[in-house]
């Protein structure tokens, strides 16, 4: 006897915002998370291009998640896997804009400030949902690649129009240790370019010119 073997792969999140009960849905994101049991987000980027089918699909099922918890006035935040043959299922959604500098992505990318979009939402005035501009844009957060002692961080590049992020949280002298959550992680980058290609592969060349040091724990 065969046993079918379902494979399901990531379609990433929907961020989205309602306003009177009317939901425009702005980017897919991808994400790129690590193997194994803990699935730390490496990375974010939008907007994702999916087959167009697929992706009313998703639209459909997202819109469908919002009227359902409620979420009349606000942004929201939509968990979204697809099976091999274009069905999309809602695992999560949340009355929130996304986390991991989702937001920012969002305003780099599109031109579009999700900030003043709530605010202009919560005090009854219409949002700015149109996107000034359709560029691409991707976060990659730095972990460690062993168990120890920061000594060093060095290769970061410097603040610009295609890297507007560079932000480091962890100190020389600090603990750290492979990431087991998000909250493990040491850093993070974005970088922003008006095409997919170009932002991913800027993406890879600023983090194989960073190095992390860490001396590790003594047996």
């Amino acid at each position: 006897m065969s046993r079918i073997r379902w494979t399901w792969r990531p379609a990433g999140t929907f961020e989205s915002f309602t306003q009177h009960g009317r939901t425009t849905h702005l980017a897919i994101t991808t994400k790129t998370t690590t193997r194994g049991t803990h699935r730390v987000e490496l990375a974010h980027t939008l907007p994702t291009q999916l087959p167009p089918a697929v992706e009313h699909a998703i639209h459909q099922e997202t819109a469908k998640a919002v009227r359902a918890v409620g979420i009349r006035n606000g942004a929201s935040h939509t968990e979204v896997i697809v099976t091999p043959i274009g069905r999309p299922y809602v695992i999560e959604t949340a009355a929130r804009i996304g986390a991991g500098h989702i937001g920012e992505l969002l305003h780099h990318a599109l031109g579009i400030n999700p900030w003043i979009a709530l605010l202009d939402i919560a005090l009854g005035r219409p949002a700015r949902l149109t996107p000034a501009r359709r560029h691409h844009a991707t976060v990659r957060f730095l972990t460690s690649p062993a168990a120890g002692r920061l000594t060093s961080v060095t290769g970061l590049p410097r603040p610009g129009p295609d890297t507007p992020l560079v932000r480091l949280r962890a100190r020389p002298g600090d603990p750290v240790g492979p990431a087991h959550t998000n909250a493990g992680r040491l850093g993070s980058l974005i970088v922003v370019s008006p095409d997919a290609r170009t932002t991913a592969a800027r993406a890879t060349q600023l983090l194989d010119d960073i190095r992390i040091e860490v001396e590790p724990h003594p047996a």
